[in-house]
């Protein structure tokens, strides 16, 4: 599905990202972990196109993309959560989510419009409530419940979420783990989740990539994380 080899990306005259090479699979839920300024972040930057790489290969769906620019790629099936949300203040709930909608690469008709917005409010119903609010006004966990709606209404083979429970209160975060699981029992698309925390992680993920210094140090199943690896990289 989605396959980096040494990748090598910079700010400027800054290596970021260090012949960053891993894989994840079709409907495989996979974690990047590590610290703070680890390159997490910088790594899905560079998976969308926000930031070009240097040298290596990103392939998606056998494709190589790496050099395509962000909107193809989005048009190709990644959709993209960013810590920011990146909701747009000045439009509606219900208008946010309509891009995501437009974003989809089919031609969908008004039943799979309505069977694709329904999907998305039965898993964050609090988006009913706030349909006509923009987005600028919303709380932080209103705006991430919104953010991945959105994403999910583009109709993704691969969703990149970059740390979906910072700055979230309790109830959302549990919701925000609910989805994310139906989706992993679904196989519906795969999932990229950045997060520090090893416990949010550990529950969800069948795969972990950590990262130091702006490299992958060590890859494998999620129950196969060692506690010398949580010790050096990760949060608990």
């Amino acid at each position: 599905m989605l396959e980096l080899k040494n990748v090598n990306a910079y700010y400027g005259e800054s290596h970021i990202l260090r012949n960053v090479t891993f894989t994840v699979e079709p409907g495989e839920v996979a974690c990047l972990m590590g610290r703070n300024g680890v390159g997490k972040t910088t790594t899905l930057k560079a998976i969308t196109g926000l930031l070009p790489v240097r040298s290596g290969q990103i392939s998606f769906a056998g494709k190589d993309m790496t050099t395509l620019p962000t909107d193809r790629r989005a048009r190709q099936g990644l959709a993209y959560v960013p810590q920011g949300r990146e909701i747009i203040p000045h439009l509606t709930v219900r208008q946010n989510l309509q891009l995501g909608f437009w974003a989809r690469s089919d031609r969908p008709n008004g039943s799979v419009e309505k069977t694709a917005f329904d999907e998305v409010y039965q898993l964050f119903p609090k988006l009913t409530q706030i349909l006509n609010r923009p987005g600028g006004v919303l709380s932080g966990g209103e705006q991430q419940q919104l953010a991945i709606g959105r994403a999910i209404l583009s109709n993704p083979k691969l969703l990149l979420l970059d740390e979906p429970t910072e700055g979230i209160q309790p109830s959302i975060v549990d919701q925000i783990e609910d989805v994310i699981i139906g989706f992993k029992q679904q196989r519906r698309f795969a999932i990229l989740l950045v997060e520090q925390g090893l416990h949010f992680a550990a529950r969800l993920a069948e795969k972990y990539v950590v990262m130091a210094k702006g490299a992958v140090v060590a890859a494998g199943k999620s129950d196969e994380l060692s506690a010398d690896m949580v010790k050096q990289h990760l949060t608990v």
